[in-house]
């Protein structure tokens, strides 16, 4: 994260207002789901921003689902025939989520290469970026409802090592996706080249499992060496693997991995997901910051007579995956065994 330097005095409406701002914005940028966030529901993230929702609050989300009924032709009278709209909602709960960073004092300050209270500041950016993409990874994994083991295994005590992840298993889990799963998997809207638009899932693994797909996937190296360029302008290719048949895949090591699956309960074993639009809704609430609504809180204090300095930072937020009627919107786990790399 850059550098940010403003000169007026500490704690000054202007100080605060300008470090909260830019903070609001330099933290979400170092965000893994960053590329992967709107406000308009048409990526895996969506957020919604409300300055007047305090910590404690229950947000509420409604969804309609997909209309699949055959609809009528020709003449044929559809009065009576319509279908209803059928809606669900889900609730959960924001909270407020702080830290603070502090030196010993202007001793300390000087005699260090660093200017710490930046320092300080910048590395509560970097904090609060983590933090909130553990909650996105965290939300992601909650009990899935629709999984797909690798190689029609029945449970994770079935999977062998021998079950390793390949992109056949990618592409096996999104047919079901679209096609067996219900609801079935929205896709993401990333880009609109000319008068089309590019729609995309994304595909989640551990490092561990891109490691196997690497080393072991003939497909996937086929792929790589055959692969074009990206599109570099879009940056919703930026870090991914590879883009196959619809799919960005990307590597995490926030993605859950285990040491006790197989039928001995030693097979390292892991889980991917397959996301789709709205899998998770992020709720933010706000604060009065200096007299204006801000989403960021920014405190500055002095210490010991002014002699030591100390920050921090505050965010009232919640999130969750989506789940309507207990089943889960946009997600897929995709579960398959591992290389245990130590």
């Amino acid at each position: 994260m850059g550098l940010i330097h403003f000169t007026a005095g500490i704690n000054s409406a202007l100080r605060v207002q300008k470090w909260a701002v830019e903070l609001w914005h330099v933290h979400q940028r170092d965000q893994f789901f960053y590329h992967f966030t709107s406000k308009d529901g048409m990526n895996i993230v969506h957020e919604k921003l409300d300055f007047t929702k305090a910590a404690g609050y229950q947000m509420t989300e409604g969804l309609m689902m997909p209309f699949i009924g055959d609809g009528v032709i020709n003449d044929e009278v559809l009065e009576d025939e319509e279908e209803a709209p059928d809606f669900y909602n889900m609730t959960w709960t924001i909270s407020q989520l702080r830290n603070a960073g502090r030196y010993a004092g202007e001793e300390t300050n000087q005699q260090t290469e660093y200017k710490l209270p930046t320092e300080i500041r910048n590395g509560l950016g970097d904090w609060m970026a983590n933090k909130r993409d553990i909650a996105i990874f965290d939300a992601i994994a909650v009990a899935p409802s629709k999984v797909y083991l690798v190689n029609d295994r029945a449970t994770t005590a079935t999977i062998a090592a021998g079950d390793l992840m390949t992109l056949q298993q990618f592409v096996r889990a999104k047919v079901y996706a679209i096609s067996t799963a219900y609801p079935k998997l929205p896709p993401i809207k990333i880009a609109k080249v000319g008068e089309k638009t590019v729609y995309r899932y994304v595909g989640l693994m551990h490092d561990h499992v891109a490691y196997d797909l690497s080393m072991n996937d003939p497909v996937y190296q086929q792929t790589v060496r055959d692969a074009g360029v990206r599109g570099n302008d879009n940056p919703m290719f930026t870090g991914a693997l590879i883009d196959y048949m619809g799919m960005l895949l990307h590597a995490h090591d926030n993605c859950p991995i285990s040491t006790t699956w197989g039928a001995l309960a030693v097979t390292p074993g892991a889980e991917s997901y397959l996301l789709g639009r709205q899998a998770v809704i992020v709720g933010i609430g706000g604060y009065k910051i200096q007299g204006k609504n801000g989403y960021l809180k920014w405190v500055e204090k002095r210490f010991d007579y002014e002699n030591q300095f100390g920050v921090a930072v505050g965010i009232i937020k919640g999130e969750a995956k989506s789940v309507f009627n207990s089943l889960d919107f946009s997600v897929v786990a995709i579960r398959s065994s591992r290389t245990n790399i130590a």
